[in-house]
């Protein structure tokens, strides 16, 4: 009987060996072979639940995998946020931001993650044009106007606003900080509350994406004054920008909206993902889905979305403080 060479046994045991070390390359390499989650941090019905939904479904196409929306809201978003900075950095579980989440840094005494360490940005999918809007009640005939009353009658002039230290709370607070004026910012629990608000002349300005406002405007019931991103939108043909329409050179909010996942997300996943929220958006399909629901497409990588977050945050922080905006 012949019997096999000690070299003959290491060639047999070779593959063997290997399979322990192949496996999660090759898990990796499938990825994703399971349904993704889409945290959506504000209840139902609002700009990110418009937006976290259409990507999840735009975006579970590209990856050829189910991506199911999950609404997991308060305080601001951080509830649902705090989740996804918690959960397993495997790809699996996303969450879907506007720029509150920049500004819930220096508006909430504690927050329960830290942007910047427990998240990873995936890509910039949108920008949520936003308005700042006269009612029935406002006497001015334009942004020009409102800013000079609210230089000589400082707090006349009542604006409403989604939530104490909200990023349209906070847009108007800069606003008074570049013109020197004071309006008296009302707060309301949502953008639906504070439209209806200055619809029925409790308030004289509000300010909201135009999702809330359009037909509004378009009926005549708000007067559109200004649109408060840096540059004209597509969507709002003839809206000046506040900057413009206020004359205040460099006022600029854009109202971005982003995916993060979990930090310690190993990169080439993390590309993948970039590269399906690119197809999501960046595309004349996906375009004109984001257009039809009041939504500009606005694709950068997550490379860019980290100097965005960085550029804000230094904007945004003295702003606040000098403001005092606090939640406890």
């Amino acid at each position: 009987m012949t019997h096999p060479t000690r070299r003959a046994l290491l060639a047999l045991a070779a593959p063997v060996s290997l399979g322990p070390l192949a496996a999660p390359a090759l898990a990796q390499g499938e990825f994703p072979n399971r349904p993704l989650r889409m945290v959506i941090p504000f209840p139902p019905g609002g700009g990110s639940d418009i937006l976290g939904r259409l990507l999840a479904q735009r975006m579970g196409d590209a990856l050829g995998q189910t991506v199911v929306p999950e609404n997991r809201s308060g305080a601001g978003g951080n509830i649902g946020t705090e989740a996804v900075a918690k959960a397993a950095p495997d790809g699996y579980t996303l969450v879907t931001v506007f720029n509150t989440i920049v500004v819930n840094q220096f508006v909430y005494a504690k927050l329960p993650f830290d942007l910047k360490r427990d998240l990873v940005p995936v890509a910039k999918v949108a920008l949520a044009p936003t308005l700042i809007c006269g009612g029935p009640k406002l006497q001015a005939r334009d942004l020009r106007e409102v800013v000079e009353i609210s230089r000589r009658q400082p707090g006349l002039l009542n604006h409403g606003t989604p939530g104490l230290g909200t990023i349209t709370h906070v847009s108007a607070e800069l606003m008074d900080s570049m013109s020197g004026g004071k309006l008296t910012h009302v707060h309301y629990r949502g953008t639906g509350p504070a439209v209806t608000a200055c619809v029925s002349g409790e308030v004289e300005l509000v300010s909201a994406p135009l999702s809330a406002v359009e037909e509004l405007v378009k009926a005549g019931r708000l007067r559109a004054l200004g649109n408060l991103a840096g540059q004209d939108s597509p969507l709002m043909p003839g809206i000046p920008t506040v900057a413009e329409a206020a004359g205040l050179p460099g006022y600029a909010v854009d109202n971005w909206g982003a995916v993060l996942a979990p930090a310690g997300l190993p990169e080439p996943i993390r590309q993948r993902l970039e590269a399906a929220a690119r197809q999501a958006v960046d595309t004349p399909e996906g375009r004109a889905a984001l257009a039809a629901r009041g939504i500009e497409a606005s694709f950068a990588d997550g490379a860019a979305v980290s100097r965005i977050i960085e550029e804000d945050s230094r904007r945004w922080e003295p702003v606040i403080r000098k403001a005092d905006i606090r939640v406890e």
